[in-house]
């Protein structure tokens, strides 16, 4: 996933749906704040995972029916948006959407979630993907290590996965 497709996947979503802003989650969040990753673990993903207005299931299932996965849009083009819920960024601090960042297309803003909460949220799934694409935003110099640490006070999950996150976090600064 490149900048250019997140926008246009913002633009899509716009017009099609009738929705001036919503929010971006998963890997293409970092777009809005490394517009040219290097290729590898930062532009592996081909979806674009949104949150429509007020949490609209109905609403994220129609982004997926018309432009998800194995759709007439990602057939065409190669990538596609998922309808998702604030469920799906289950290890992201509570306070994330506070510290979104605007990607802005026309009169539609996707508000991708910043790039310490996005790793916070891969580091709490943990799956080998997740853990590949820390690796690569700390070795870019994307994320700080206190700031990882200070944001995992406002992540809602158990002790045992407060402790897990960071040990890998610590991970990565090592």
């Amino acid at each position: 996933m490149y900048a250019r497709q997140l926008r246009h996947v913002i633009l899509e979503i716009g017009r099609r749906f009738d929705l001036p802003e919503f929010h971006i989650v998963g890997s293409a969040a970092i777009l809005a704040a490394l517009p040219n990753p290097p290729e590898g673990a930062l532009t592996a993903t081909r979806d674009v995972d949104v949150i429509p207005p007020q949490d609209d299931e109905h609403m994220a299932d129609r982004i997926s029916f018309v432009l998800g996965e194995a759709s007439d849009f990602d057939l065409e083009h190669g990538y596609y948006a998922q309808g998702v819920t604030s469920a799906t960024p289950r290890y992201a601090p509570s306070s994330w959407r506070a510290r979104a960042v605007p990607v802005r297309v026309e009169k539609y803003t996707g508000w991708c979630m910043e790039t310490h909460d996005l790793v916070l949220s891969k580091l709490g799934a943990g799956r080998e993907k997740d853990i590949d694409f820390a690796k690569s935003a700390a070795a870019l110099g994307l994320l700080q290590h206190e700031e990882l640490l200070g944001r995992l006070g406002d992540v809602h999950c158990s002790d045992e996965e407060h402790r897990l996150i960071e040990a890998r976090i610590n991970a990565l600064f090592t």
